[in-house]
Formats: C-alpha cells, structure tokens, sequence
C-alpha cells in the first residue's frame, strides 16, 4: 500500500466496522519449504481493545493448515471496493490516473482453539449471515456437525501490527474529487461503491473546501 499519511486511518472504530463490513479475508501463511500458501476465509472480531483477534476456521490436512502447524505468524489482507480513477477525470493535465481502494493489512500469530470453541464459532458465524429464521445453527442435524467439526480447526489470530489505508482522492482538490465520486457513481457496480465511500467520508475530507491547485 502507499504509504501516504493522507490515506492513513489510525481510528480504530473505522478500522473495526470496515473488518466487520467485509469479513471476507485472505490469509497468508508459510509452509515448511518456505514458499507461501494462501487462503480466503470470514473473519470475525473476538476482541478489539489493548489486543484485537480474529476469529476463523481452516479445513483440515490442507496446505494452509499444515503451514499454520509450522508457522503461526501470518499475514492477513481485508479488502473493500476498489476502482479505477482516470485523468479525463481531473482537471489538471498533471495526472496520469490512478486506483482507489481500501485495505487493512494485518499481521498475527495464529492460535488453534478446541471443538467446543469451535462449534461456537460457527454457530455465530450462520447466525450472522443466515437470512432465514428456519435456518439457524440450531436447525443444523446433530449427526452433520459430528461429521464436519472433526473436518475443520478453529483458529483465532492475535495480532500484532494493523496498517489501514482508504484511497479515496482525498489528496485531491475538491473539485476533484466530486468529479471523480460523480464518474464512479455513474459507471456502477463496484466503481459506486467506491463512490458511496468518497461521499460519506466528504466531509471529514474537505472541512473547509480548499481550491483546485495545478499538480
């Protein structure tokens, strides 16, 4: 990531509800050869205060569990809505284009944890996801968590260093950037997102609405 103070997010109530936002990981581990194995996975906030850890499940006897069983420290990337920006955009010719995005980068020591954490953890994690009230945890057959929970590894990941970056055109003048959340928001999808992001966070941007400069 750049590292830019002006993209910098250090509050860590922002940082907290973009994880919970999307949960959706990817998790960086080390295997015994020394090459990195890779997986994505849900995450979820176990504690947030003096020590922050992450809770999740892996499969078992696969390449990232057995790396984990090597070595516990990891690297784990969050990712939210990204795009492109572009120069016709801009209202300076001094602008080659660019991406707006927002990231947390994490790292952690991962820690195994017994069945019964286990089966708490994915009974929080369905609840949380699961629309419909018939489909609860609760609803699951007895004989089909027997079956499965010997199959995964809960595991929670202690960390140790957070970086968190949302590029969003804030460095921009604010002419600028309302050209840029306008186009994003027009082409859609992901782009309005990003747009969607840009606009929340204007005003905390922008207090005094400074000029356009050339540069």
């Amino acid at each position: 990531m750049y590292p830019v103070e002006a993209f910098r997010v250090r509050d860590m109530a922002q940082i907290r509800a973009f994880v919970e936002q999307h949960p959706f990981a990817t998790l960086i581990a080390t295997g015994a050869n020394g090459a990195y194995v890779t997986t994505h996975l849900p995450l979820l906030v176990r504690s947030w205060g003096d020590q922050i850890v992450l809770r999740g499940h892996v499969m078992r006897h696969t390449d990232h569990w057995a790396a984990l069983q090597h070595a516990p420290n990891v690297f784990v990337c969050f990712l939210g809505p990204d795009a492109p920006v572009l120069g016709s955009w801009q209202l300076t010719p001094r602008f080659g284009g660019t991406w707006n995005y927002q990231a947390l980068h994490l790292r952690g020591i991962v820690q195994p944890r017994d069945r019964t954490t286990l089966l708490a953890h994915l009974e929080e994690l369905k609840n949380r996801f699961e629309s419909s009230p018939a489909h609860r945890f609760s609803s699951l057959p007895d004989d089909y968590l027997q079956a499965l929970a010997p199959r995964i590894e809960c595991i929670d990941i202690l960390a140790t260093d957070i970086e968190c970056m949302f590029k969003l055109s804030q460095n921009r003048c604010v002419e600028e950037f309302d050209r840029t959340a306008f186009e994003l928001r027009r082409q859609g999808g992901r782009s309005a997102l990003v747009a969607q992001e840009m606009s929340t966070r204007r005003a905390l941007y922008y207090p005094d609405a400074p000029d356009c400069e050339d540069g």
